[in-house]
């Protein structure tokens, strides 16, 4: 905001000085046709930037947007344990979450190399109740 009026300012005082070196020649008209619209060019070049900015979103819009992006990466993470674990044969494993950590409920017992194979194939953030 400061850089644009800066060149107002500085178009305006350029314009003066160029209407006092030809006040009363020929040329006067012309170059204030041109002067003109130099002046309106200046002070209309800010708008494309202002109608791209998003100004109008209001930090709670932002803060919503936020979250719906967190539950979405919730859900696609449930999802994705889900599903190795269907292809593995535990079709009715409970599953919830809690901040970003997986809890899987398998529903049966499991020996130990299983459910260490299971825990390699989930990865980190996924525990084995």
């Amino acid at each position: 905001m400061a850089g644009w009026l800066a060149s107002v300012v500085g178009v305006v005082i350029i314009g003066v000085v160029v209407e006092l070196l030809t006040h009363g020649r020929r040329m006067a008209n012309f170059v204030r046709s041109i002067y003109g619209f130099i002046v309106l060019y200046v002070i209309v070049s800010p708008l494309p930037n202002l109608l791209k900015a998003e100004w109008w979103q209001t930090e709670v819009e932002q803060m919503i947007d936020v979250g719906v992006v967190a539950d979405l990466q919730q859900s696609s993470k449930k999802f994705r344990v889900q599903q190795i674990l269907q292809t593995q044969g535990y079709q009715h494993a409970m599953i919830t979450m809690v901040d970003d950590v997986v809890y899987v409920n398998l529903g049966e017992v499991v020996d130990g190399d299983r459910l260490a194979e299971l825990q390699k194939v989930l990865g980190e953030g996924v525990v084995i109740i």
